[in-house]
């Protein structure tokens, strides 16, 4: 594929570049992505189907958030001591192993025991994949960030239908065992293909860190903080971007179910998701070609602006058409995509000497977030109501982002 559109660079000069390490962990990102698809998408619709709660949820979509994000923090310690391409591959092996386990069992233990696994090995790959792109020798980091967030959404155009296929004709027993096998290569493939990769090799740090060394690393984290603090107003972006993200966790654990409650099959919904996902792809393009024209700063606020534009309105969605609902998730996908490059370009400018760490805050805001999303979703919509729900976060946020697009980030003066 990168052959292809090197030797096509003519014909797709209107394409955003991507250089070989972006398109090595971004394919890595996709396969892990597809397999997953295959039944995420229809998780909640299984879980309420089996008698579990809203409420419940919320909380295992929390729990599952959290472990990553711990994760993410502990994995920090070791990225430096391990190729990062075997810390990507292991990861992606317990996506596989999850799959397993959903597969063999129904047994409550492992199935919380699964979430546990699930959520150490996303913050595995998740540490080390971004990492390795902060750590990149690449022109704009924000199209690097740019294609890396776009991989869900390309996945997610195909992998839904392939996966209500499979439940369809073998049930979900089906689908766990064909994700299993896509992870389990996968995995192979990431340790392959990255781990001779010059950009992974040049971040690599061989030497074992002491315990005196060890504290010194964590003494780095005040010494990130305070760089982040001496930009005035750098922590109340953060504090709005991390708001932005427990909305999308709002969003991820009930969009379905809200779907569900304007009376959409489930049929309905494997078309509505598919065709969004396909149809976004393009948008997703432009939005890659738009952030290299834009000041990063602002790339995070008019995400903000559009997620909680497009939530208050979706709150409206029982006077809304099909129509109308497809389109502000169109939207919704678009604001989402700046929103994450924006922040990890954000990161990876403001601590060009702290990359580990810098990935590390990156990915724990990427997954406490959404787990403080679906907690407070759950109880929220189960008191309000999904609509209303939808509505209060979606202004919250898109108060924020506009606030945003006027701060300045100016040194501190002493």
């Amino acid at each position: 594929m990168q052959k292809i559109m090197h030797d096509n660079q003519g014909l797709l000069s209107w394409m955003p570049k991507m250089e070989q390490t972006t398109f090595d962990v971004s394919l890595v990102h996709f396969l892990l992505m597809f397999g997953y698809k295959l039944f995420s998408l229809f998780y909640p619709l299984y879980l309420v189907s089996v008698g579990i709660s809203i409420v419940h949820i919320g909380s295992i979509y929390f729990l599952t958030y959290f472990i990553i994000s711990v994760s993410c923090f502990v994995i920090n310690f070791y990225i430096s001591r391990i190729n990062p391409a075997k810390m990507a591959a292991l990861g992606i092996f317990g996506y596989g192993i999850f799959a397993l386990l959903m597969l063999l069992s129904q047994n409550i233990f492992i199935f919380y025991a699964a979430q546990v696994i699930l959520g150490f090995s996303a913050a595995a790959w998740l540490v080390s994949l971004k990492y390795i792109l902060m750590n990149a020798k690449t022109e704009n980091h924000t199209s690097s960030f740019g294609w890396f967030y776009s991989m869900p959404s390309y996945a997610t155009a195909i992998a839904p239908a392939a996966g209500g296929l499979i439940i369809w004709k073998f049930g979900f027993s089906g689908v766990f065992f064909a994700s299993v096998l896509i992870q389990f290569l996968n995995a192979i493939y990431a340790y392959f293909k990255l781990r001779n990769n010059a950009d992974v090799i040049s971040s690599r740090e061989t030497k074992k860190l002491t315990p005196e060394e060890n504290i010194s690393q964590l003494k780095k984290y005040k010494e990130v903080f305070l760089i982040l603090n001496a930009r005035k107003n750098v922590l109340t972006m953060l504090f709005f971007i991390f708001g932005a993200l427990i909305l999308g966790g709002i969003y991820r654990a009930f969009f379905v179910l809200l779907l569900e409650d304007l009376s959409f099959s489930q049929e309905e919904i494997i078309r509505f998701m598919s065709l969004l996902s396909f149809v976004y792809v393009p948008f997703s393009i432009l939005v890659i070609k738009l952030m290299d024209r834009i000041r990063k700063g602002r790339i995070a606020s008019g995400g903000m602006v559009v997620e909680g534009a497009v939530s208050f309105l979706l709150g409206a969605s029982s006077v809304l058409s099909v129509g109308a609902i497809f389109i502000l998730n169109i939207l919704d996908s678009m604001g989402a995509l700046a929103l994450g490059s924006g922040k990890s370009a954000f990161f990876a400018k403001k601590l060009k000497k702290y990359k580990e760490e810098a990935s590390t805050i990156d990915s724990i805001m990427t997954t406490l977030g959404p787990a403080l999303g679906g907690l407070l979703g759950g109880i929220a919509v189960s008191s309000w109501g999904y609509q209303k729900t939808f509505m209060l976060a979606g202004a919250v946020i898109f108060v924020a982002g506009f606030y945003s697009l006027f701060l300045k980030f100016e040194e501190k003066r002493k």
